[in-house]
């Protein structure tokens, strides 16, 4: 396979920017996930490839639920902070102004555009990472009218 075809193709693909974030036994969790698509409209469902060595996707196998938060246009900082390793930064949401979802108490990102809450319908092993199937459970609008950080305008690069 050619390398540098490969990776400057799979860095054309857009996008988004995600707060996945999760709660289980009173610790709360989050990270920035940029591989998340709506895979279901009846019932709603969403996808999210997780690294198989990141603390979140353990924690949401043993919560059976997560939210995922879009960030708006402006919070770069804030998707680079929670996008650093748990091993090097544990606490990421501290400072971070959140609420509980309504159904798990995963927290939800007070400043996001928007989130869903999802119940984890599967999983299923994609490489070096996790393909987590979630149903949306719940959902609400912070920010109507705003518009999403994407990985290009944020200025960050996925290795692909």
């Amino acid at each position: 396979m050619d390398e540098a075809a490969k990776k400057t193709v799979l860095r054309h693909f857009p996008y988004g920017l995600y707060a996945l974030t999760v709660k289980h036994g009173g610790e709360e969790h989050g990270m920035t996930a940029n591989w998340i698509t709506q895979a279901s409209f009846e019932p709603p469902m969403v996808v999210v490839a997780v690294e198989n060595t990141s603390k979140t996707i353990g924690m949401i196998r043993d919560a059976h639920h997560f939210a995922v938060n879009v960030f708006l246009q402006g919070q770069r900082e804030l998707a680079g902070k929670l996008g650093r390793s748990s091993a090097n930064t544990p606490q990421k949401l501290k400072g971070i102004k959140t609420k509980p979802g309504p159904v798990s108490g995963a927290p939800i990102l007070a400043e996001a555009l928007g989130w869903v809450e999802c119940r984890v319908v599967a999983t299923l092993p994609a490489g070096d990472h996790t393909l987590v199937l979630g149903e949306v459970v719940e959902a609400g609008v912070e920010h109507d009218g705003g518009q999403a950080l994407t990985l290009e305008e944020a200025g960050f690069k996925y290795s692909g």
